[in-house]
């Protein structure tokens, strides 16, 4: 059977960008965090071995919900080492489209997958430095240290300062160590907790909206050590694993912040129990092949209660359609409400309604995204139209409409794409970019020219640019003008790799004189 499944290679990877819209569940990359960003730039730079983490480690990189790794570790009890994605693709919980994206952060380690074999412990060590310096002479730096002992153990050390805030921040400093029998993992300093649907605790990066499918549902992984320059809970975390049973205890010095979690997984359904110092919450899921179901409740100690329910079904292979509830307290900011969406293999339409429960203000949100693929003589075609609508009835400006039309096109090493942004606010302002790019396993190089005319701040739209590992950059059009850039990645050998990016902003046809600015960007990587 394994021996048939690797001679065929269904299933490709989706490339880096598209594989973090995939598992995030954003959009498009403008509505990610500089922190979730750097995250799964760092799962890149060291994927996790699915033949060999036990279960803590393959819960602390967040990208498998407990469900998945107790599918995954009886898998592998059962039949061994999985030998192809194909073959996850056959496990409980693991459909295609996901495992398409998870190739891009996780390998299948089968050429020590011996039993008797000793476990691979060997240390790894990547250092990371990097440089911004602006032509009015400001500047900023940071450094970035990763370590690790195989599957067994991680630490991270950050530190920086940017151009907007000089002065040097507070370190982040992260240590875990993965068992593999009942400790799960054992995690000292920094430290992500993400549990349920976040109604009650989620620390670290949250998408706003509910844009596709995939913002529907949170996948809750527990803890897991980070190397986030915005980390918030700082203390002692660890997991306990007991058959189908999951214990996991934290306290957090920032805050004074006891969290308890107990986890049961079955063979298609999940159910855990949270609490914190601020309430309790009691999750569900529930998992069949053409159909999942989830929800949570959270009610707080001081009489706020929330809840949010959901499910997906799967019609055909490649279709999804979703639909959910959701009811916040009365403190909170965020829009109560449901929402209902399809996503297909090149189509996908969300719609969400709800109202603001601290003030009772509507609001109604739609997405449609269009996003084929296609090939002609070698050359890959990646168009890409987008229309997303925003009506609030009782704000000053009530209407917001934004459009996006994108045409890609790749042929060997060589990029060529282009974008428009439009977007109706308070005016009419629009964005267009061209680029030109060319790739080889240890080359790239990458040129882009653009203008814009956005007249009012409630117009501004974001563009992502390219940018080294460890930095993200979003900047906001905003006024009539122009920019450039360039950007370069040279993987000089095995151990060092090099990064520069340079780019300028200009605003000549500005309503009010505005001053430009001209950047440089230097990173340099070192990895053992």
């Amino acid at each position: 059977m394994k021996t048939l499944l690797l001679l065929v290679a269904l299933i490709g990877p989706l490339g880096f960008q598209q594989a973090v819209l995939t598992l995030t569940g954003a959009s498009c990359v403008e509505e990610l965090s500089e922190d979730e960003m750097q995250r799964y730039q760092s799962l890149a730079a060291h994927p996790v071995d699915l033949n060999h983490a036990g279960r803590g480690r393959l819960l602390a990189t967040g990208l498998l919900t407990p469900f998945q790794v107790a599918s995954l570790l009886d898998y592998r009890l059962q039949t061994g080492a999985i030998l192809s994605w194909n073959e996850l693709a056959l496990v409980d919980g693991f459909p295609a489209p996901f495992v398409a994206a998870l190739q891009e952060f996780a390998v299948l380690g089968v050429q020590d997958a011996v039993p008797g074999r000793r476990e691979d412990r060997r240390f790894g060590l990547e250092l990371q430095l990097r440089g911004a310096v602006r032509a009015d002479g400001q500047a900023a730096g940071g450094l970035k240290a990763e370590a690790n002992l195989g599957e067994r153990a991680q630490a991270f050390v950050s530190i920086r300062n940017t151009l907007s805030e000089p002065s040097l921040g507070a370190p982040t400093l992260s240590a875990a160590y993965y068992g593999k029998r009942a400790l799960g993992q054992l995690i000292v300093g920094h430290f992500n907790a993400r549990f349920g649907q976040g109604l009650l605790q989620w620390s670290g990066f949250q998408l706003s909206g509910f844009g596709t499918l995939g913002a529907f549902r949170k996948n809750g992984t527990g803890f897991s050590p980070t190397g986030s320059h915005g980390a918030t809970l700082l203390g002692v975390a660890t997991d306990w694993h007991f058959g189908t049973w999951e214990v996991s205890a934290a306290y957090s010095l920032a805050g004074n912040q006891p969290i308890v979690n107990v986890t049961k997984t079955w063979r298609t359904a999940t159910a855990g129990l949270t609490a914190t110092r601020e309430g309790a919450s009691l999750e569900a899921r529930f998992a069949r092949p053409d159909w999942s179901f989830f929800a949570e409740t959270a009610v707080r100690y001081d009489g706020n209660v929330s809840a949010l329910a959901g499910a997906f079904y799967l019609p055909a292979y490649g279709h999804r359609i979703g639909v959910m509830g959701r009811w916040y307290g009365r403190q909170d900011k965020r829009y109560s409400g449901a929402a209902a969406g399809y996503e297909g293999p090149a189509f996908g339409v969300t719609a969400d309604a709800g109202w603001r429960t601290d003030t009772g203000e509507s609001q109604f949100k739609a997405l449609l995204r269009w996003h084929p693929e296609y090939t002609w003589r070698r050359i890959r075609f990646l168009p890409e139209m987008r229309l997303q609508g925003r009506l609030r009835p009782k704000d000053e400006l009530p209407l917001r409409v934004e459009t996006r039309a994108v045409l890609g096109a790749e042929w060997g090493p060589w990029l060529l794409a282009g974008r428009f942004d439009a977007v109706w606010c308070r005016g009419f302002a629009w964005n267009w970019y061209a680029e030109g790019g060319w790739k080889r396993e240890k080359v790239a190089l990458y040129v882009r020219g653009g203008l814009f005319r956005v007249d009012a701040w409630d117009d501004r739209i974001y563009v992502y640019e390219r940018d080294a590992p460890g930095a993200f950059t979003v900047p906001a059009r905003y006024g009539r003008g122009w920019n450039g850039s360039l950007y370069g990645a040279w993987q000089l050998s095995r151990h060092h790799s090099l990064w520069l990016r340079l780019e300028t902003v200009q605003y000549p046809w500005n309503k009010k004189e505005k001053e430009g600015r001209t950047e440089v960007r230097l990173s340099y990587r070192y990895r053992l």
